[in-house]
């Protein structure tokens, strides 16, 4: 699936699961409602995308990352600044003036690989605070995640049922100890991850064990951006809508 289908599943899981939990455990006023469905869903939709930054290219890399014309435009500019530099070093002219362009060099390469270096830097972030400020295990497995995402292929790590397994109950152990709108968080994150893995599954890609690599489910019912996908999208937005109108007359 693309940008338009995980965003409407997820949507779809977001408003089943706020519905369920609102039902199971009934809010005093329409605020507490609104904003915990509120924190359900777009926490849901965060999640139906997030999978996908272990590729270069899709939506959720692009929103941490420049375009690839800026790209190629910040490696072409950082290989012209690190020539000069260290021509103006070897000839003598200037070691100053060498270092200037030697570290605008340094800085046109980094944003060209401006992703690597959120990624990586979140990971890191992660690590210490687990280490330094006793975090939760959750920023280990999540500041590991960070640091491997830019060097692993699309859809085997982070595409596995088994990380999304260890993330959900990482996820919902976290919610447990924090109530409310963490809760929240947490619960539409964990939805929105397994609808990404659930829309990849009617694809032609699919989804395999990160243990058994030969067991994959694939079930080829539609192409990426296809009219089949198209349909699909905007009968869960379609649903999504009816769940919440059935919820305020029933409300």
């Amino acid at each position: 699936m693309n940008k338009q289908g995980h965003s409407a599943l997820a949507f779809l899981a977001g408003s089943v699961t706020s519905v369920a939990a609102l039902t199971a455990s009934p809010m005093s006023t329409s605020l507490e409602v609104i904003g915990f469905a509120g924190v359900v869903c777009a926490a849901s939709i965060v999640g139906g995308l997030a999978p996908d930054l272990d590729h270069k290219t899709s939506t959720a890399s692009q929103k941490i990352q420049l375009s690839p014309r800026k790209r190629k435009l910040m490696r072409a500019l950082s290989g012209i600044f690190l020539f000069i530099g260290f021509v103006l070093i070897l000839l003598g002219y200037s070691i100053q003036a060498g270092a200037i362009w030697i570290g605008a060099g340094i800085i046109a390469g980094s944003l060209a690989r401006l992703r690597t270096i959120i990624l990586l830097a979140s990971g890191a972030l992660m690590l210490i605070g687990y280490a330094v400020y006793d975090w939760h295990w959750m920023a280990l497995f999540t500041g590991a995640a960070l640091l491997i995402m830019p060097f692993v292929k699309h859809r085997w790590i982070i595409h596995s049922p088994e990380f999304a397994i260890v993330l959900s109950l990482g996820l919902f152990v976290l919610g447990s100890q924090y109530p409310g709108l963490v809760m929240a968080s947490c619960l539409g994150f964990i939805v929105g991850w397994w609808s990404h893995l659930f829309g990849d599954i009617f694809g032609n890609d699919g989804i395999r064990s990160l243990f058994v690599p030969k067991f994959k489910i694939a079930l080829r019912l539609f192409d990426n951006g296809g009219a089949a996908e198209r349909m699909i999208s905007k009968l869960c937005q379609l649903f999504s809508i009816l769940i919440w109108v059935l919820y305020g007359l029933v409300l």
